[in-house]
């Protein structure tokens, strides 16, 4: 927001307020959890603190551009100093999938890029953004946010949006899982 409007906020600041996590369990079955926050009152706190619980302790995150992923966890870390070991900790395991696709994945339909957006719907056809009822990249999602949280948003819009983040956060932690599967050859072996 250009404005911030929470206490110790700064313009443009990107403040985290969802998170989507598929977890692969030992057995192969693929569990997912989320988080979000259209409270209206600053989510990093919370965020924070679901993040940390739903991470666990031990085991990669894999993400698809490290750089944002770690930066979010860092500023959130600084903003929440009692979790700050834990959220750190998380850094420290994020695997970035980018320098991967980006190595040793191409398709012509990507017209020269690595984003996720672009990555996906080449290597699993099967998902794609554009196939997403309202949100389907991060500028729209951030554009959703600021509608949710807004005091004159009807409760009934408010619901629709919430559904449209977190079909959308799914599929992009979804679109980990698949990613992984087929950069590390294990297509097939999950069950959902």
């Amino acid at each position: 927001m250009a404005i911030p409007i929470w206490k110790g906020t700064r313009p443009y600041e990107q403040i985290p307020f969802q998170f989507s996590l598929h977890t692969l369990q030992e057995s192969g079955l693929l569990e997912h959890s989320a988080f979000l926050d259209l409270s209206g009152d600053d989510p990093t706190a919370s965020f924070a603190a679901a993040l940390v619980a739903a991470c666990g302790e031990v085991g990669p995150i894999f993400v698809h551009n490290a750089k944002f992923e770690r930066m979010i966890i860092f500023y959130a870390a600084r903003r929440v100093p009692a979790l700050a070991g834990r959220l750190d900790q998380l850094r420290d395991r994020i695997v970035d999938l980018l320098p991967i696709a980006e190595r040793f994945y191409y398709h012509p339909s990507q017209h020269g890029s690595w984003s996720i957006k672009s990555v996906l719907p080449a290597v699993c056809p099967d998902l794609r953004y554009d196939d997403l009822e309202g949100v389907q990249d991060g500028g729209g999602a951030v554009a959703a946010y600021g509608e949710a949280i807004h005091p004159t948003t009807s409760q009934q819009r408010r619901l629709e949006i919430e559904k449209q983040l977190l079909a959308y956060c799914q599929l992009d932690t979804f679109a980990m899982v698949r990613l992984w599967q087929v950069f590390s050859g294990r297509e097939g072996e999950l069950r959902v």
